[in-house]
């Protein structure tokens, strides 16, 4: 065991321990201790256990107590308290520091490489409020930094003053082992970090901005506005998701996740497949079938799609093999589109599979009009003038009034028809010969089949029915009472 014991910092890497404890007992860069100690240089810097180990023996030192200050280097990322990180976002090279902080250590023997320096996305010191020192390129140990730096004193001129924010707080709680009480303590650091700085970027700058363009210190604010946001929940992401969308400006109907979450969405879609980016990515998911049109089947965020939540006006179409215009006159004649409504603007809309979902399933089981005489049990000439009245509205109206081709009906629709005729009394036997058939009664009476017909089933008229299942034809009615209407309406001032 090395003589005299030099305790460890908890707050620094293990190098950074090798580093002093060398220059105490050797005066040399910490190689030279680790190998009289019959520790590997190399596989001691990436972190490799038993190196560790051994190192840790010699220094009196928990191995525990070490390996949470250890970075491990592995094949493909990093390694940090058993949680996986990239190796951009957390390295044990020395990339900046806080002059300020090695001036308070004292001596070049006494310097901590402080693991909260080791973040990428920190660029700040929250002790002394100041900027950390970039180097352009990584250091091996906060010595030879320094010497990059042009010195301590030069150091500390190139720093300026800045506000570490409620983030930096956070992972120092983190890395002093303080638990959290939330929902970020199932997160790793680097989920919440880069989570929250990835939100923050796009509300501040917008869908276009490319993320690696921005000054460093600009990433962090856009980090600390993220963290304000990501800290409270995943309702509060929810709702962020909500104005990023309102503020994209892209406008095209084929726009999709990308315009509309610009970089947010490129970082979880195809640059966050070797890290686990947590719950941010389901989060966007769902706020992305809440809003755009995406089937059954469809893969979104590397997960298929289970079921259909919306429609476009373009997706309907398609489904129910209709013209897209014709399907947005359609949609503005049910009130689903504004009437008036552009292509273009109808082409963005989308609308809950719920409120389509009959139409849809009108469609699929739809009745031809060449059908629906036989179905309800009445003439061709009938059925016309019930389709033409609106008695038995057509699934998708014909373009031109009038018009029959392709003209289709829903099953429930020709049901309800038949229901409402079961719905009238039975005829008694003794009453079937004074009886007449509604088209019986138009022609001897005077009168429309469809006016008729509507009058009966509204109860208007009395109806009723021939035994037997509910048919058109099965319609009943007295003369007497068409003509006791008539002088109703001619009494009350209607036309007879």
């Amino acid at each position: 065991m090395l003589v005299p014991h030099i305790p460890y910092n908890r707050a620094e890497t293990v190098q950074s321990y090798a580093a002093r404890l060398s220059l105490i007992h050797t005066g040399q860069r910490a190689s030279r201790l680790l190998e009289d100690c019959g520790v590997k240089p190399a596989r001691f810097g990436i972190g490799h256990v038993e190196e560790i180990a051994r190192f840790a023996e010699a220094a009196g030192v928990e191995i525990g107590v070490l390996l949470g200050g250890t970075i491990r280097a592995l094949s493909r990322h990093n390694s940090f308290r058993d949680e996986d990180v990239s190796r951009q976002f957390l390295s044990p090279r020395v990339r900046q520091f806080c002059p300020h902080c090695l001036r308070e250590d004292g001596p070049a023997s006494k310097w901590h490489h402080r693991i909260v320096w080791c973040f990428s996305s920190i660029p700040i010191c929250q002790r002394h409020g100041a900027t950390l020192v970039e180097l352009d390129d990584d250091a091996g140990d906060i010595g030879e930094a320094v010497e990059h730096a042009g010195g301590l004193e030069a150091a500390e001129a190139l720093t300026q003053r800045a506000e570490g924010g409620r983030h930096l707080a956070w992972l120092h709680r983190r890395l002093d082992m303080v638990p959290d009480t939330g929902w970020l303590d199932g997160q790793t650091l680097e989920q919440v970090l880069n989570a929250s700085e990835m939100l923050g970027i796009v509300l501040e700058h917008g869908q276009d901005i490319r993320p690696v363009k921005l000054p460093r210190m600009e990433r962090s604010r856009s980090l600390e506005i993220g963290f304000r946001i990501y800290e409270q929940g995943s309702d509060a992401v929810y709702a962020a998701l909500g104005d990023i969308r309102r503020k994209a400006s892209a406008t095209a109907v084929h726009a999709g996740p990308l315009a509309m979450y610009g970089p947010l969405y490129d970082w979880l879609d195809r640059r966050s497949q070797l890290i686990a980016p947590g719950p941010i990515r389901d989060i966007l998911r769902e706020h992305i079938l809440d809003h755009d049109a995406y089937m059954q089947g469809e893969k979104l965020l590397g997960e298929v799609v289970t079921e259909r939540r919306l429609h476009s006006v373009k997706s309907l179409a398609l489904t129910l093999k209709v013209d897209r215009r014709r399907m947005s006159r359609l949609l503005q004649k049910l009130g689903l589109v504004p009437e008036g409504a552009t292509d273009g603007e109808s082409g963005r809309l989308v609308f809950p599979v719920a409120e389509v979902e009959q139409l849809v399933g009108d469609y699929e089981t739809a009745i031809p009009l060449a059908e629906v005489p036989e179905y309800v049990g009445g003439t061709q000439s009938q059925t016309l003038a019930l389709y033409r009245a609106g008695i038995l509205p057509a699934v998708i109206p014909a373009d031109a009034p009038g018009a029959v081709r392709g003209v289709i009906f829903a099953r429930r629709v020709l049901n309800d028809l038949l229901a409402r005729i079961g719905a009238l009394p039975l005829l008694e036997n003794g009453h079937q010969g004074r009886a007449l058939t509604i088209a019986e009664a138009c022609q001897r009476h005077g009168g429309r089949t469809d006016d008729l017909t509507r009058a009966v089933l509204l109860r208007e008229i009395p109806g009723y029915r021939i035994s037997g299942e509910p048919r058109l034809h099965g319609l009943r009615v007295f003369v007497s009472d068409i003509l006791a209407t008539r002088q109703v309406d001619v009494v009350g001032g209607g036309v007879p």
